[in-house]
């Protein structure tokens, strides 16, 4: 039988989404495996949810404090607090700003049916822009990965999993992505943070964002986001049972920051900058919809 864990790292800043996605692995995951990066060891602001899980409550969390060198050093430590892993154990692969769905329980629940040669199974996320009522993309993304005594990861930012041969099965599954709902200050930070690790910033700098996020006013921030405002694409979905309940205390925090989104939108989308957005959410969907072909051999609940 498959023995799944999930691997997780956390920062300093806040992750309002953390307990939801707790709550969506605890029926998947035997095990919780937790690095964390925040610097403030037990006075960690992650603490309070990883402490109410049922990870924790059952003795299933296993939580790491180190000091952030880049993404890839801070995923490897997560191998390292596994040492019962062995040829059965698969790891979710997760972020702390992701929920998943109701169907990862039954997806895990399937893997044994997987021959060796799979090494990889991919769902796909929503990826949402500063409101859960738009998206900007649905995207393929690895979802399980098989544990190897070789696996490991590397590069400082968009980090690498190497040392896991074998195929990838990707499934009819999507998932949300919250991580670019968030203060325009919180933005501006993590494109700071990329930046010193080498890859690509943003242009927004810190105290543009929070003028703007202390104000209301966007006009400052709206012409950084242009490309993004342009291509957003209604979402008819709906999102993970887990996420639903913080995003209803989020939608009532912040009404007026999503009113002034709903605008900017509709201010930057014309008549056929929508046609051409639904015609990429048509074949948004079409992708991920047709991998049902990929799920029947194995079984897999569509």
């Amino acid at each position: 039988m498959a023995r799944i864990v999930a691997h997780l790292i956390v920062g300093a800043r806040p992750e309002p989404f953390l307990g939801a996605l707790l709550e969506s692995l605890s029926s998947v995951a035997e095990r919780l495996l937790v690095n964390d990066n925040s610097g403030l060891g037990e006075r960690s602001p992650h603490a309070p949810a990883l402490g109410a899980s049922l990870f924790a409550r059952e003795g299933r969390l296993r939580v790491a404090h180190t000091a952030f060198e880049d993404f890839a050093s801070a995923r490897n430590v997560c191998f390292a607090l596994d040492a019962d892993a062995d040829e059965r154990t698969w790891i979710a692969f997760v972020d702390a700003d992701e929920v998943h769905g109701e169907r990862f329980a039954r997806i895990a629940a399937h893997l044994d049916r997987l021959p060796r040669e799979i090494a990889y199974v991919d769902g796909y996320t929503w990826h949402f822009f500063q409101t859960f009522d738009w998206y900007a993309s649905i995207e393929r993304r690895m979802s399980l990965f098989r544990w190897t005594p070789q696996a490991h990861w590397e590069g400082k930012v968009h980090e690498q999993l190497l040392g896991v041969p074998g195929r990838r099965l990707a499934l009819p599954y999507v998932y949300g992505h919250y991580g670019h709902v968030v203060p325009f200050q919180w933005a501006a930070r993590k494109g700071i943070q990329y930046s010193t690790l080498g890859a690509p910033g943003t242009p927004l700098d810190e105290q543009t964002a929070l003028l703007a996020d202390l104000t209301g006013d966007y006009g400052a921030v709206d012409r950084f986001f242009a490309d993004w405002w342009a291509r957003l694409m209604p979402f008819h979905g709906t999102h993970p049972f887990a996420a639903r309940p913080i995003i209803a205390a989020i939608k009532r925090e912040r009404a007026e920051h999503f009113r002034n989104v709903e605008e900017i939108i509709r201010r930057r989308q014309g008549p056929l900058l929508r046609l051409r957005n639904a015609m990429h959410a048509l074949n948004y969907a079409q992708r991920w919809r047709l991998r049902s072909l990929n799920a029947l051999p194995y079984g897999f609940p569509l």
